[in-house]
């Protein structure tokens, strides 16, 4: 099949996020049945955040460098299949802390790199990313139903069949073209960060994927949540695979969003949608009500992702975009998550109950809609 094809730029979408939902949906109920406690589980799926605080920078700042967010991709995939087959044969905190922790580090770290490729396609980039959404919603499906059908160590097979394709699907697809100055200038991640850092609208969007951290923290316990009020690995699928195929029609409908609305209002709307999702969740409904209110987390998620690519390829210089995808993916997934998950862990353990900590995800979430209201746009 020719190179560069929809069907690869399609594939890589939906192997990329079908692997990654075996880790992200699932991680902490595994630890969870294979006996570890609260602070233990904590403790873990803290350290993917804090590991995410080198890699994303890192990994955007060797995109830009070599022009090719494609062969970082590659490598930085190829490594997580290595610290998957480690995981799976290992019980030891340590082990399971850093092999897990640089699995989910380094998917956070090459989302922004695929979403580039994927959007300077020749091909609509919401009808590329809608298949993540689908590859998504069947893993998550399949994982919990192998997960209580056969053994949990399941899902981390399905894991590796998901990124083995999605590296085969990269490696037929083309890197982004970057458009030549007249005058050569070489990469400087000095002269990139200081740039970034000047960027008023870029900062005060830092500051919203900060706190926005609340919602990653969010897909890392609710596997647990929705197990600790009577649900199974099953129903953890369920609620997973009917909230992102939710997200399809939402990315279908990006471009229309976009044209119609600005970014801030769009910010304000999916901030909006996880506050009420939140408040509900605090009120410790049982396992089915969880997953009927579904369409909150696929339309919030889907939408503040989607604005993303397209927000910072705006506000942002080419030749550090890359750059500013890593940043703001560290300080959100990042440094957001890893505080929020640190102190929600401690607040789950200490009250022994999940209301105090979706009360505390309210509250971050609030903050982040008062800082999108002094967000101010560039595009008429």
């Amino acid at each position: 099949m020719k190179k560069n094809s929809y069907l690869y730029h399609a594939g890589t979408s939906f192997f990329f996020y079908f692997a990654f939902a075996c880790y992200n949906a699932m991680l902490a109920l595994y630890l969870s049945d294979i006996h570890f406690n609260a602070q233990q589980i904590s403790l873990i799926t803290s350290s993917a955040p804090l590991f995410s605080i080198f890699a994303q920078p890192y990994l955007g700042t060797l995109a830009d460098r070599f022009r090719s967010p494609r062969k970082v991709s590659l490598v930085a995939l190829f490594i997580t299949v290595v610290m998957n087959v480690i995981f799976m044969f290992s019980h030891q905190l340590i082990i399971l802390l850093i092999t897990s922790a640089t699995i989910l580090a380094l998917f956070n770290a090459v989302t922004p790199l695929t979403d580039r490729i994927g959007v300077s396609s020749p091909y609509d980039f919401g009808k590329i990313r809608l298949w993540g959404s689908v590859g998504y919603a069947i893993s998550a499906q399949l994982c919990g139903l192998v997960y209580d059908v056969f053994a949990p160590i399941s899902i981390f097979v399905i894991f590796l069949f998901g990124t083995i394709t999605v590296l085969i699907c990269i490696l037929r697809v083309n890197d982004p073209e970057v458009v030549e100055t007249e005058t050569k200038v070489e990469y400087s991640s000095k002269e990139a960060y200081k740039s970034l850092f000047k960027n008023k609208q870029y900062i005060i969007f830092l500051l919203i994927s900060f706190f926005w951290g609340a919602c990653t923290a969010n897909f890392t316990y609710i596997s647990v949540f929705i197990k600790s009020v009577g649900g199974t690995a099953s129903m953890v699928g369920t609620y997973q695979l009917f909230a992102t195929l939710f997200e399809v029609p939402a990315i279908l409908a990006t471009d229309f969003i976009i044209k119609k609305f600005s970014y801030k209002h769009i910010m304000l709307f999916a901030c909006a949608m996880s506050i009420v999702n939140f408040v509900w969740y605090a009120t410790l409904p049982n396992p089915n009500l969880i997953v009927a209110v579904f369409v909150f987390k696929g339309l919030s998620t889907i939408l503040f992702t989607m604005i993303t690519v397209r927000l910072i390829m705006e506000i942002v210089e080419d030749k550090y975009v890359s750059t500013a995808f890593g940043l703001q993916a560290t300080v959100g997934r990042g440094i957001g998550a890893a505080v929020v998950q640190l102190i929600g862990g401690k607040l789950i353990d200490s009250f022994s109950t999940m209301t105090p900590f979706y009360l505390f995800l309210s509250v971050l979430i609030v903050t982040a809609l008062a800082l999108s209201l002094t967000f101010k746009e560039k595009r008429a």
